[in-house]
Parts: C-alpha cells; sequence; structure tokens
C-alpha cells in the first residue's frame, strides 16, 4: 500500500513538472511562434485584436439586450461581448436569488394581473432614459410583450425597482420608448381587442368594439 501512495505521489509530481514545462514553453513562445502553431493570419490577429479587452479594462460600449421568454435583460460588454450581468425582472430566478428575498419578491408582486401572479414573461425591445435626446445612463425600461407590462431598471445598480401592468390593454409589442426628456414611457398595444375589460364581443363587431393604442406612462 506504501508503495503504490509513493508511486501516485512520483506519478502527480511527474504530471506537475510536465505541466510546468508545458506551461513555460507557451509563456516563451513569440508572437510568431504563436501564429505559426495555430495557423493565424494578420487578419485574425487584426479580427481578435479588434474584440480584445484586457483584464482590468473596460470594453467601450455597454449593451442591454432583451431576454425574450426568459424575461430578463442580459447586459454584455463591446467589444469583448462579455456577459456581465443577467438582470432578473419578470420571471424569479433561483441562481442569483432574484424573487426569492422580501425586496424582490415586492417587485414581482407589482406585475400581478387580476390578483393573480404572472411568473414568466417576454422581454423585448428596451429603452434608456434620455435627457435632452442623450443616453443618460440613469434608467432602463423593458416591456413584456406576452403580458401587457412594462419594467424600470435602476442602472445604479442594474436591479429592477418597479413593474406596472396596463389596466386597458390585453397585449403589447414594439417595445418601450421614451420622450426626449423621459417625461414619458410610451407602450403599445400589439392586439386589438375590447377595451371595456373582461367583456367580450363577437368578431362580427370587430370594428366597432376592438381597438389597440398607445398608453404614455408619466
Amino acid at each position: 500500500m506504501k508503495f503504490r501512495t509513493k508511486q501516485a505521489a512520483s506519478m502527480l509530481l511527474a504530471a506537475g513538472f510536465g505541466c510546468a514545462a508545458v506551461g513555460s514553453a507557451y509563456a516563451a513562445e513569440s508572437l510568431q511562434d504563436v501564429m505559426k502553431r495555430r495557423n493565424l493570419s494578420q487578419q485574425d490577429l487584426l479580427a481578435a485584436s479588434k474584440t480584445y479587452v484586457p483584464t482590468g479594462k473596460r470594453d467601450e460600449f455597454v449593451a442591454f439586450s432583451s431576454g425574450g421568454q426568459s424575461g430578463q435583460v442580459i447586459v454584455y460588454g463591446i467589444p469583448s461581448m462579455r456577459i456581465l450581468k443577467y438582470i432578473g425582472v419578470f420571471t424569479p430566478e433561483p441562481w442569483q436569488g432574484y424573487g426569492f428575498d422580501e425586496s424582490s419578491k415586492a417587485v414581482l408582486a407589482q406585475g400581478k394581473i387580476d390578483g393573480k401572479d404572472i411568473t414568466w414573461g417576454d422581454t423585448h425591445h428596451p429603452a434608456m432614459s434620455e435627457t435632452q435626446g442623450q443616453y443618460d445612463g440613469q434608467f432602463l425600461f423593458i416591456n413584456d410583450k406576452a403580458n401587457p407590462r412594462l419594467a424600470v431598471i435602476d442602472l445604479r445598480d442594474f436591479e429592477t425597482k418597479q413593474i406596472v401592468v396596463n389596466p386597458i390593454y390585453k397585449s403589447e409589442h414594439g417595445g418601450a420608448f421614451v420622450t426626449p426628456n423621459t417625461e414619458y414611457v410610451i407602450e403599445a398595444a400589439q392586439y386589438a381587442t375590447p377595451l371595456e375589460n373582461k367583456k367580450f364581443y363577437p368578431l362580427e363587431e370587430f370594428n366597432e368594439k376592438y381597438r389597440g393604442g398607445v398608453t404614455y406612462w408619466k
């Protein structure tokens, strides 16, 4: 048993020396060596240098993308394309605790429709707050295409602070939009429906009773 233990230790030691030797060899490589080993061209290097962001440095831009039926917002850097954060919005996310502490539970509860919890969403086309027609980096607004809702995300901490439910429309799409100084956040209906809640009208009355529209939230 002792012999086997010593033998295993010797093998691990040898493997460690092997890894160190390989690491040293790679560290000693020149740019030309790497290009030759990986069969890279000058165009390949140029493409890589356009997207590479060294550790400790920041991307030039930050992008906010709708997560679709995940009900979240994805934040990533450009040009590195590194994912910086998943912002929980309309859907509980156990892995990051969103929807499981009292604060985020209260935010999700704002999105109830007719008193029922809606624990999923279809995020589409976010809008950033503006001052004099320029992005000011204060807030992000995102709509829920599946349910007529809008969410407000504070860009100081990248957390969802508020969800509002449209009291009239049954659907929405086209994204969230803001006026040049964010006096209003604009939400548009996707499908025409009766404007009277819980009221049904046959399709024969479509032209008279079914309507779409635009809501200006202040």
